[in-house]
């Protein structure tokens, strides 16, 4: 549930796509993806899609009074996720591979003929009436459907 693409792509924009981007120039503090900082851009992603709810973009301030309430639900959410999921690590692990393919794509994108390869465009469509619909939390069937998904992943490795 914390693989997205959403989220790898806002690591890469970042602090990895120039030179002078931070995750480049300060490579020593990006070994670890601090929880906070996976929460804080999971909560910019639910403020982008809050700005095209009506399907034609709106600027939304993005405010900690505003956006202070999703912050918390996301973290209170991988709390859970982490605890639920702490024999595998699958959190430090998602962090790790995050900012490895970040590094990667850095490497990949200053040695690449054309940058136009990594121009992502994203056409997204919500559904206004799913507006009104609030997740208080996910349940432990989501949790347990990572591990499982994490579970697969590792014995199709192994059999390569």
């Amino acid at each position: 549930i914390y693989k997205t693409d959403l989220i790898q792509s806002a690591i890469n924009h970042m602090w990895f796509a120039k030179r002078s981007d931070e995750g480049i120039v300060y490579a020593k503090y990006f070994d670890l993806l601090p929880v906070q900082t996976m929460v804080l851009i999971l909560t910019a992603i639910e403020c982008c899609i809050d700005e095209w709810m009506t399907g034609v973009k709106e600027d939304i301030k993005f405010s900690s009074l505003a956006y202070s309430p999703v912050y918390l639900f996301h973290l209170n959410s991988l709390r859970r996720f982490d605890e639920r999921t702490a024999a595998y690590k699958l959190l430090g692990k998602i962090g790790v591979n995050l900012l490895n393919v970040a590094r990667y794509f850095y490497y990949y994108l200053c040695r690449s003929s054309s940058k136009l390869t990594f121009i992502q465009r994203m056409h997204a469509g919500v559904d206004p009436s799913m507006a009104a619909v609030t997740i208080d939390s996910f349940t432990d069937d989501v949790f347990d459907e990572a591990i499982r998904e994490h579970e697969d992943e590792a014995q199709e490795a192994q059999e390569f």
